[in-house]
């Protein structure tokens, strides 16, 4: 039988001991405790042994842990016994928290695993929903006799639930099998070339599929150390996390396109003149679109810290994959094309003639930009630059298909990219309609074969896997196709008060038409000083000359108002319902007579 996570973990106890398994830092960057391979084996037999007790095997189990060895050793203890952990981000105490009760409703948990602080505001919530679930405080497991696992997991066993951003009335677990956890560890582990040797500095959130399979198990399926921050800590000051690198000689480090930003932003020539980053051997990116300029402004930034062009590493992937699509080559720089704007409009990909005759700060296939490239997210180019996010990992087959027809499209168009393989999850919990719509599809034609619709659009060349964006997301002017993200960098740039990523474009119906709205933080400065009528003005200039569409709304926010995932991606959908709402607290909106159409 194929070993499981659990099979790997004791094999490490067994052969390695005495190697951290863990480190943890506190927001003063100093070390605040560490655990081995042999003392996570030893504590997560002790829960096992407990839920085995408690007859929780099979049974859901929520983890409201901020603790990070708490959190780990609560969740490799569920896999231990069977149990099926259900991760979540923990509101703080006087947050709304119908996300969380909607997620104990939706997946009936039966146990509830909670440090004491999260207890103390969040139990009684919680027991309104579940109120037959049994509750354990983490400190207890000490007190639990030493045991092991009497459950012998088998490949098809769920591992955990892993719920995906959406509306707080309808959460959606996907169903993550422990065979799935194998199969795309081995991916992540073969595409990135990781071994005993490597360590991961990490400050994702623990429960999210990014921080929790690449940078809590990954860890534990191939052997090595890992460095845990808080997330606030990085936020506060990005720096934290670059020096944490430094210090440890991290390998393997990441996050969202915004976590690269705020390095640049946040950090000064002098510091990173004073870092060591040549250890980093993989800065995975695995956010849809990874943004050109996103690449190219880190390289830049950290060549004086040893920060290698190569290093640089675009990826796809999403929780109902488990975690990993696709990757970049290892070791080599990233591939971007640029790519005619109008063809794309038009669901099309025409790539721009070769580079050979052009200017010599004219990016080449396969090379990183300079920082007077054009690219996607500057107005009033040519054309706009898309960054590859590299091949189907293994065990996985991608194909880009056409989401009405269901038919395979061929390379340099774009559609819908569908995935099958031994790492896509079970389904969705407890919803066989929404299971057999997204993790079911067929291609017309294609006999039994079943694919994941992604629900992101994207195109391929030369295999190489392109990200456009979502589905859901794309507004439709006049039969032409509009990247909301397109819209919103090329607003982000047309006024200084307008906050970096702090931008949100959909669209709304307007008498039976779309019409596009922007809704757009600005600045801490821009709040209090700003010209409402010069700002929005700005944005609807910008956004006409470059994509030739007028923008219906203009809505300027506080920082911080823009709905995002507890990972820091925003969220278009919730912004919709909020605009239609009226929900936004907002500096001015502006809607002139005529709010659609293209110019």
């Amino acid at each position: 039988m194929t070993p499981t996570l659990v099979d790997i973990l004791v094999r490490h106890a067994e052969e390695q001991p005495g190697r951290p398994a863990y480190i943890t830092l506190d927001q003063s960057e100093q070390e605040a405790g560490r655990r081995t391979f042999a003392e996570l084996d030893a504590r997560s037999r002790r829960l096992a042994a407990w839920l085995v007790s408690e007859r929780l095997s099979g049974k859901t189990i929520l983890l409201l842990l901020n603790d990070a060895f708490a959190f780990v050793e609560s969740f490799t203890g569920c896999l231990y016994a069977g149990s099926i952990a259900v991760p979540v981000s923990i509101p703080r105490p006087n947050k709304p928290l119908a996300i969380l009760r909607a997620i104990a409703r939706d997946a009936d948990v039966a146990c509830v695993i909670a440090g004491r602080t999260e207890a103390s505001y969040l139990r009684a919530p919680i027991a309104e929903e579940v109120p037959d679930a049994v509750w354990l405080y983490s400190d207890e497991i000490d007190h639990f006799d030493a045991g092991g696992p009497s459950v012998r997991v088998r490949p098809d066993d769920l591992a955990f639930l892993q719920y995906t951003s959406g509306s707080t009335g309808s959460p959606k677990g996907v169903m993550v099998t422990h065979g799935n956890l194998v199969q795309n560890e081995a991916a992540i582990q073969h595409g990135v070339r990781l071994s005993r040797e490597s360590c991961a500095v990490n400050w994702l959130p623990l429960y999210h599929d990014m921080g929790l399979i690449g940078n809590v198990l990954q860890p534990l399926y191939t052997g090595f150390t890992t460095v845990l921050m808080p997330p606030v800590a990085f936020i506060q000051r990005p720096g934290r996390w670059l020096r944490a690198i430094a210090r440890y000689r991290g390998t393997l480090c990441g996050g969202p396109n915004f976590a690269y930003d705020l390095c640049v932003d946040k950090t000064t020539e002098e510091e990173r003149a004073g870092l060591d980053l040549s250890s980093w051997e993989v800065a995975y990116n695995g956010s849809e679109p990874v943004r050109a300029r996103t690449v190219q402004r880190f390289i830049e930034a950290f060549a004086p810290a040893r920060f290698r062009a190569t290093s640089f590493y675009p990826c796809y992937g999403m929780a109902e994959s488990t975690l990993y699509v696709t990757g970049h080559v290892f070791g080599t720089r990233p591939t971007i094309l640029q790519v005619d704007p109008e063809a794309l409009a038009l669901g099309t990909v025409r790539i721009a003639p070769s580079p050979s005759d052009a200017a010599d700060d004219t990016p080449r296939h396969d090379e990183t930009p300079r920082g007077d490239t054009p690219h996607r997210d500057t107005p009033g180019r040519d054309t706009i630059a898309v960054v590859s996010c590299g091949f189907p990992v293994l065990g996985t087959r991608v194909l880009i298909v056409d989401p009405d027809t269901r038919t395979p499209l061929p390379e340099g168009t774009v559609g819908e990219i569908w995935a099958n393989g031994g790492s896509v999850c079970a389904g969705y919990y407890r919803k066989p309609g929404a299971t057999d719509e997204t993790f079911h599809a067929r291609v017309a034609g294609g006999g039994d074969e079943r694919f994941l619709r992604t629900g992101d659009l994207g195109f391929q060349n030369d295999g190489h896997l392109y990200i456009t964006g979502r589905l859901k997301d794309l507004i439709i002017i006049r039969g032409r196709n509009h990247y909301p993200q397109d819209l919103e960098a090329t607003a982000q740039q047309s006024h200084p008060f307008l906050q970096r990523d702090g931008g949100i474009a959909v669209a709304l119906d307007d008498r039976g038409q779309a019409a596009i709205a922007i809704a757009h933080e600005l600045t801490r400065e821009g709040w209090h000083a700003a010209d409402p009528e010069l700002v929005t003005a700005a944005v609807r200039e910008a956004v006409a000359a470059e994509h030739g569409v007028q923008v219906g709304r203009v809505l300027l926010l506080k920082p911080g108002r823009l709905p995002r995932t507890t990972s820091g991606k925003l969220r278009r959908a919730a912004c919709r319902a909020m605009i239609e709402a009226g929900e936004f607290d907002v500096r001015e909106t502006l809607t002139p007579a005529t709010t659609e159409g293209t110019l």
